[in-house]
């Protein structure tokens, strides 16, 4: 493959869940790809023996799903296997297979759609979404859907009102699931020790708090969750440290709101008090480097040996992180690179690594720190001469450095002049980093020069750098507009008249913004964006504490504030032609944002396009169907060539 095109991403194979077998000498992993026939994807669990220094594939189903060893020779696995897609939503089967050899068998069947689980002394531990109210006939018929709390819908999820997750157990020796919680009480992060089960959940009625809580119960005991806090905090991760202790992240929000980060401490369990562990602590605790090449992910956290292991990100890179006992953080990967998944037993860990010049892997990290590749799935699917590396620079604006790249066409003359395209990613806590993104490529090896960086609003760079409540669109924007600046001014090839700029999400916001506040760009294309802070506020899944938090206001006591922030404000001002990508089931930023600055330019003359995407969400780049992912990213690059070559 030496041309990149749009249907490059369906030969991209993504690895995800590395889970090392008890012993430590095996590790599982779930390797998915596209199936052109169904317009879906394949999903198997593979093998990599490290004695042996052998990969092979378990399962070949390829509708195989999460897993966890049962010893260290057998798996436990869901699978829809034989199942319509009806019965996928409101069942999970579990199957059990032998990892030496031989058929997988059925294991157990659970009358709900398991979100996550863990196998723990012969027992099922499990999540899974339920309705917390019967439904009134009556009330809610066949045309009729009854909303009464808000969220009351969920990207990904479609409509919630009125359910809620709660964990479950399940044997073979019992006759049916038991609830272990119940009410309205929703679980998010749960951890098993020997007799105690530990949960952040919330429990709210009309409008979901922000805030959450930790809960303890005793399994096997027929109890009941014990509400052990009640200080208003946002609550991460969450493992046992002892029996008797917790590690939990969590933020207070007071400096830097909803996107402040969290810090690690310890919770005693019997005093129930929190103890900070590393007080120093600037960074996330989770991987904020984007990327369009990934499927699925695993755990976030665990513990071994007593010690912590989370993804962080530092700078433009993520790493494979360690908190020992009293919370001393020390990176166990290098720089660079994406660790997009893990797992540790006795002190050698597994992860899943995008590096900078390949797609996924997995790779092995030793107790001394040597780290050696273990796998070849993706080997030969992506080509030195088919991609171009990111080049990266940095830019200076008030006293803020800036990280910035430039991505050069594949087949680059210095002598020829190039069209150039901004590339502003979503969040806006988030990062691009040197890792290869596909929709980047697909465009430098169509001709253009690619410009991408992290202006502040992003992550890495502590809560200082990534708080921008309340000043959207300003602090941002002009760090944007000093990257081109620099840009143009460093890269003489670019052909300043010919420039293009693009976004998702925040960075739709921002596309939308940019063509209010600036005629420079010649093309603009907006994905799953934000025009209109009000209507975002009122109709989507996180918007009413969101906006409420990242603006500075809401539509009552701040209307003129959340409109002067808004992109459809000076739409009037715009002569940028615009396409405008939308999910039909995107619940994160809707797709009446989109259609509010599509008829908006509309009305006022501009060249404007908007394409929706059936069946897809907030996820479509990233996660959709292959066939809509292929579509979109040719609408992108017509459109692109269509006004600037």
């Amino acid at each position: 493959m030496n041309d990149l095109t749009p249907e490059s991403l369906t030969e991209f194979k993504s690895i995800s869940q590395p889970s090392l077998s008890e012993d430590g000498k095996k590790v599982g992993f779930l390797v998915k790809e596209s199936n052109d026939e169904n317009d879906g994807y394949d999903s198997n669990i593979w093998i990599h023996d490290l004695e042996k220094k052998s990969t092979f594939r378990l399962t070949s189903s390829n509708a195989d799903g999460s897993f966890v060893w049962s010893g260290s020779e057998e798996i436990i696995f869901t699978s829809t296997r034989g199942l319509d897609d009806e019965e996928a939503k409101s069942k999970t089967e579990f199957y059990s297979i032998s990892v030496t050899g031989g058929e997988a068998t059925s294991f157990l069947s659970v009358p709900h759609s398991v979100e996550s689980f863990r196998w723990h002394d012969e027992e099922l531990i499990y999540k899974a979404q339920v309705e917390i109210e019967e439904k009134d006939e009556e009330e809610e018929g066949p045309s009729c859907l009854v909303l009464n709390e808000i969220p009351f819908w969920a990207n990904g999820k479609g409509f919630t009102n009125k359910k809620r997750s709660h964990l479950f157990s399940y044997s073979e020796e019992k006759d049916e699931p038991e609830e272990l919680t119940s009410g309205a009480i929703s679980v998010e992060e749960f951890a098993v020790d020997r007799e105690n089960l530990a949960f952040v959940g919330r429990e709210y009625e009309d409008k979901a708090p922000i805030t959450s809580e930790i809960y303890l119960l005793s399994l096997g005991k027929n109890s009941s969750p014990q509400k052990l806090t009640d200080k208003g905090y946002q609550l991460g991760l969450l493992e046992f440290k002892t029996s008797n202790s917790l590690y939990v992240t969590l933020t207070d929000m007071e400096e830097a709101g909803l996107n402040q980060n969290h810090k690690l401490f310890e919770f005693d369990l019997e005093n129930k008090e929190f103890s900070p562990l590393n007080s120093n602590w600037a960074n996330s605790f989770t991987n904020s480097v984007l990327a369009d090449v990934r499927l699925g992910s695993g755990q976030r956290s665990t513990t071994d040996e007593g010690d912590f292991y989370f993804v962080s990100t530092v700078g433009r890179s993520s790493y494979l992180s360690r908190a020992d006992g009293d919370g001393n953080i020390t990176h166990l990967t290098e720089e660079g690179a994406s660790v997009d998944d893990f797992d540790v037993v006795n002190g050698r860990a597994v992860l899943v690594k995008l590096p900078p010049d390949d797609l996924q892997e997995l790779y092995y990290l030793s107790v001394e720190g040597e780290e050696r590749r273990l796998t070849e799935v993706n080997e030969q699917i992506l080509p030195a001469d088919s991609y171009s590396r990111p080049e990266r620079f940095s830019v200076q604006r008030d006293d803020v450095s800036i990280d910035s790249w430039i991505i050069k066409p594949n087949d680059f003359d210095p002598e020829e002049n190039y069209p150039a395209i901004l590339e502003v990613h979503g969040g806006p806590k988030a990062v691009y980093g040197d890792v290869y993104f596909h929709e980047m490529q697909l465009l430098a090896n169509n001709g253009y020069v690619v410009i991408f960086s992290n202006p502040r609003g992003s992550d890495g760079k502590g809560d200082e750098f990534a708080d921008i409540r309340g000043s959207y669109g300003r602090e941002d924007y002009e760090d944007l507009m000093r990257v081109m600046d620099v840009a143009l001014d460093r890269f003489s090839f670019i052909d300043e008249d010919r420039l293009g700029v693009t976004g998702g999400s925040y960075g739709g916001f921002m596309t939308n913004w940019i063509i209010g506040h600036t005629n420079r760009f010649d093309a603009a294309v907006s994905c799953r964006s934000i025009s209109n802070w009000i209507s975002k506020f009122n109709t989507t899944d996180i918007g009413y504490f969101f906006v409420s938090d990242q603006q500075d206001g809401d539509p009552w006591k701040d209307h003129d504030k959340l409109w002067n922030q808004s992109p459809l404000k000076y739409a009037d001002r715009v002569d940028t032609p615009t396409l405008f990508i939308h999910s039909r089931e995107d619940y994160r930023c809707w797709e009446g944002e989109g259609m509010q600055m599509f008829t908006a330019l509309k009305y006022h003359g501009v060249p404007a396009r908007l394409c929706l995407f059936e069946v897809e969400n907030h996820e479509l780049s990233r996660g959709g169907q292959p066939k809509n992912r292929i579509k979109r990213l040719e609408e992108m690059v017509n459109w692109f060539d269509s006004y600037l070559k």
